[in-house]
């Protein structure tokens, strides 16, 4: 069992709680119900005396049932039936954790009025969280928005409607796009269509150093690798040499774009 498509099923079997060689058995089983104990052992890979420890386990767990007769015979649980279990733990694990979210995010809103403490360098990892930041900073915009729009880029129509909701109030808009920005993105065609039409100034240049944004030239949002990549995070700056860079960085690349 070494083809990607088995090893995917068997990593999501192992997500659902069971074992390497759980997983390698039962899935031996769903294939060939009526296998022995000998064959499952030499499809699998996994030792004979694992593969009777991985059945009784198995069915126990409700995934395997056993029939008893001269030799032991047994066959895989409808997998609807088998996963009923978990998906019912599942369910009542996600009602939880809503719960406990509304119920902090209440206690968060409560001192949403208090004075907060903002670093003057902030790291922000996943990407939930940041398109919340950056859409959050966005919104609180009132005097100018700088953009570097690096490829490749992760859809975000609602950070692209949130610039476009401030140009539409009067807060100017730079946009500055490196040459491949708009290139091979048909899933962000909503997105790209409004930053096109942007009330605002877009120039294109052939590259640009990162990904960033720079409101009203008190907060920098610098991204520090590809989203595609496990690291992805924003660097928040607060301080105000550091956003003084940031800048000179847009400013230095403004001059030397042309006009999209």
């Amino acid at each position: 069992m070494s083809d990607p498509a088995t090893e995917g099923r068997l990593e999501r079997l192992r997500a659902a709680g069971l074992s390497r060689y759980e997983s390698l058995v039962y899935l031996g089983l769903v294939e060939d119900r009526n296998a022995r104990v000998v064959e499952i052992a030499r499809r699998t890979g996994v030792p004979q005396p694992k593969v009777y420890q991985a059945l009784d386990s198995l069915v126990e767990k409700g995934f395997c049932a056993l029939g008893a007769d001269a030799v032991n015979r047994y066959r895989p649980v409808d997998p609807t039936l088998a996963f009923q279990a978990e998906l019912q733990r599942l369910e009542q694990k996600e009602g939880a954790v809503r719960g406990l979210t509304d119920e902090l995010a209440a206690l968060y809103r409560a001192g949403e009025k208090e004075q907060r403490w903002a670093p003057p360098i902030e790291i922000v990892k996943g990407l939930p969280q940041i398109r919340h930041l950056l859409v959050e900073q966005l919104g609180a915009a009132r005097q100018e928005i700088l953009y570097f729009g690096q490829a490749p880029q992760v859809p975000a129509l609602d950070v692209a409607q949130a610039i476009w909701e401030k140009a539409e109030a009067g807060v100017r808009v730079r946009l500055l796009f490196d040459e491949g920005y708009f290139e091979g993105a048909a899933e962000r065609g909503e997105e790209d269509d409004l930053l096109r039409r942007v009330k605002g100034e877009k120039r294109r240049i052939e590259r640009l150093p990162s990904k960033m944004i720079v409101v009203d030239g008190v907060t920098a949002l610098l991204s520090v690798s590809k989203p595609s990549s496990e690291g992805f995070l924003v660097l928040v700056l607060r301080q105000e040499g550091l956003v003084a860079h940031t800048l000179a960085s847009f400013e230095s690349c403004w001059a030397r774009a042309t006009p999209f």
